[in-house]
């Protein structure tokens, strides 16, 4: 780097204390933390069992040999290490449920104690903005807590950021080797980390760059580089796999702007409306801020400001553009890491800003109604089950017949039905498939081009109730409205490959309603029950012509 830190020096510059306001600032980020930690709690103890994704997950990681795990990694958003880091946490600590959602749990912790890390890294007195926005949004724990590689991800990037903000105001080797193993960490954990991890890289050159510290912008393109090399291995089963289009789905800046706001806001408009202020709010007067001190030569704050703000600014664009090329139906979770990216730079400007009086209000403020009011709200988020196939599960173990036959409709609901029933009823999804581990949707697409995916499905049920035996439907089923045009094969004239789950499941609800004699609902959805996976059970008898 072209410059070491001296001996005796220090790596921060502590903030003035400005009394009694400065008096606050620690018990409210203590306050804070332990709520967050309530919450993390309650959320291994509560969750109960996994839902489709997560079983998923846990059953690629489960595979019998690791070459099966390289060969299907694709079909999941993480690459081979985050399934090897779960087959290692299963085989020293087991694969039951309540064992997987104490991993959650220090995921979470780890979370929360490298936010402080960084915060403490620049002088400040605690993340408080990182608790108040990230800590207690539903999306995150929700989600960021799941047996998925966002929350693992998401522990990398908060890492990464601070290294990098070390780097930047006092550029060291060690400081630049640290960022480039975290960067490296985050890639490896999660997909969507890699266009957060190129505009984080991208910043830190900007801000180098514009003080003429060209050497160390140097060292962040080669730190750059070698993560990228690092993420190479994977780049072509992830190009190559064309099934992916069937996730395809239309998607615009407002579709996804409107999305991104269900993961800001998901169980409380509050939480939203702190984003809305606070993240402004900073990235202003942090813009102000650096327009004083950019005419000062080899100015460290003004430098590691400019990062900041650059970091928020390209880390929205990089992952716009990201989920554009996706093209995927979005939901609460793709937005995790850019929360949190997004909350940690605007975590450690706040700390950096709080040296003015007026912010420091502000921000205690903002932190102090995040405080009072968002945890009414996430007690029943925190208590919230993922998943009611568990339980639909058991009671088909008890209630369904040998000769019955169950029918999970539609088919991604396999991998958590495939954990969780063990009972000596066949089963069979709509559309019949041959893997129900994990979600292969090469499979899916093989069906989608056929004339005729359900002839199968239908030729059990019919062969059930014409025994006079009762077929079981996971997951309900709905008839198909009579103005919905048949699809055919795959790709639709006027869909293309997008609705064939949904229309597949409604044909076989129309087909049932055609030809039962006798059906009910023996379990309705069930309140305190993610909307994700909460699915009735029906059961079907007698057959009609």
């Amino acid at each position: 780097m072209t410059e070491e830190a001296q001996p005796g020096a220090s790596t921060s510059s502590p903030l003035p204390k400005i009394e009694p306001l400065g008096r606050l600032e620690w018990p409210l980020a203590i306050l804070l933390t332990a709520v967050v930690l309530l919450f993390l709690a309650m959320r291994a103890t509560h969750t109960g069992a996994l839902w489709r994704d997560e079983a998923a997950t846990l059953q690629l990681a489960q595979s019998p040999t690791i070459s099966e795990i390289v060969a299907n990694f694709q079909h999941e958003a993480f690459p081979v290490p985050f399934p090897l880091l779960i087959r290692g946490y299963t085989g020293l600590f087991g694969a039951s449920d309540p064992s997987l959602r104490w991993f959650g749990f220090v995921v979470g912790l780890a979370l929360l104690g490298s936010a402080w890390f960084n915060s403490r890294s620049i002088g400040d007195r605690g993340p408080i903005f990182f608790l108040a926005l990230f800590g207690l949004n539903a999306t995150f724990l929700l989600w960021g807590t799941s047996l998925r590689g966002y929350g693992l991800g998401c522990v990398f990037l908060i890492l990464t950021i601070g290294f990098t903000a070390r780097a930047i105001r006092q550029p060291t080797v060690r400081s630049a080797i640290l960022a480039t193993v975290a960067a490296i960490g985050s890639v490896q954990m999660m997909i969507n980390a890699v266009p957060l991890i190129a505009a984080i890289g991208a910043s830190a050159i900007v801000a180098l760059a514009v003080q003429k510290q060209f050497r160390a912008a140097g060292i962040v393109c080669l730190s750059g580089a070698i993560c990228a090399l690092s993420f190479a291995p994977y780049l072509h089963s992830y190009l190559s796999a064309d099934w992916n289009i069937v996730l395809k789905y239309p998607v615009d800046l407002a579709s996804l702007w409107e999305k991104l706001q269900l993961a800001l806001q998901e169980k409380s408009v509050l939480a939203g409306i702190l984003w809305y202020v606070a993240a402004p709010l900073t990235v202003v007067a942090a813009f102000c801020r650096w327009s004083i001190l950019r005419h000062q030569k080899s100015s460290p704050e003004a430098r590691l400001l400019l990062f900041l703000i650059a970091a928020n600014a390209f880390s929205i664009i990089a992952y716009y553009a990201f989920l554009k090329i996706l093209s995927y139906a979005t939901r609460p979770w793709y937005y995790l890491p850019l929360l949190c990216v997004v909350a940690g730079t605007i975590d450690l400007t706040g700390g950096i800003l709080s040296r003015a009086q007026w912010f420091r209000i502000a921000r205690i403020l903002i932190a102090a109604a995040a405080l009072f009011f968002l945890p009414l709200k996430l007690w029943s988020v925190a208590q919230e089950r993922l998943t009611d196939i568990d339980i639909l599960a058991q009671k088909l173990e008890e209630e369904a017949a040998p000769n019955d036959l169950i029918v999970v409709n539609p088919w991604h609901f396999a991998p958590s039905f495939y954990r969780y029933y063990h009972g000596p009823t066949p089963w069979i999804t709509v559309p019949t498939m041959s893997e129900h581990r994990v979600h292969r949707y090469d499979l899916m697409k093989s069906k989608m081009v056929q004339s005729d995916p359900l002839s199968d499905v239908r030729s059990a049920i019919q062969q059930t109730l014409q025994a006079g035996h009762r077929v079981w439907v996971v997951g309900g089923a709905r008839p198909l409205d009579p103005a919905m045009p048949r699809l055919g094969p795959a790709p639709n004239p006027y869909f293309g490959w997008a609705g064939y789950m949904s229309y597949w499941s409604m044909e076989i609800g129309s087909f049932l309603n055609d030809h039962v004699t006798n059906g009910q609902v023996v379990i309705e959805p069930m309140a305190g029950v993610n909307d994700g996976e909460n699915v009735p059970l029906l059961v079907a008898q007698g057959w009609k012509e």
